[in-house]
């Protein structure tokens, strides 16, 4: 079993193994897939540009939710903060008020005394003369 290579001139009496419209065809089909190789390449580099921006920008805005939660926990803990602050507060002002009240208690108690010690002195003075 022998194969028979047909053999062709082109118009410059070149040797070819294939016909020259076939030839000039595929030569025309291999510029061609270069052509869409390169052109393929540039659409990769610019696909691969856009990701690489989009993964910047996905990194700006994680990090740009991450403040703003950290954020408004925060401002829901100083809300909780200054309940009990108030609280620690009013506390305080009730304990200063009942203690205010026991020293003015404790005063006219005092000033009742001290008048009472007065009349008493007054007293025994003028039994004396």
């Amino acid at each position: 079993m022998t194969e028979q290579a047909t053999i062709y001139f082109d118009s410059t009496y070149r040797l070819r193994v294939v016909e020259e419209d076939k030839y000039k065809d595929t030569e025309r089909l291999h510029e061609e897939c270069g052509l869409f190789t390169d052109k393929m390449g540039g659409f990769q580099q610019t696909v691969q540009r856009l990701v690489d921006g989009m993964n910047d920008y996905a990194g700006k805005i994680e990090a740009a939710k991450l403040k703003a939660l950290g954020q408004r926990n925060r401002v829901e803990s100083e809300v909780e903060v200054r309940k009990r602050r108030t609280a620690e507060l009013q506390a305080l002002i009730n304990e200063k008020k009942a203690g205010l009240e026991r020293l003015q208690l404790q005063h006219e108690s005092l000033k009742k005394v001290d008048a009472e010690q007065k009349a008493t002195i007054e007293r025994l003075s003028n039994n004396e003369a």
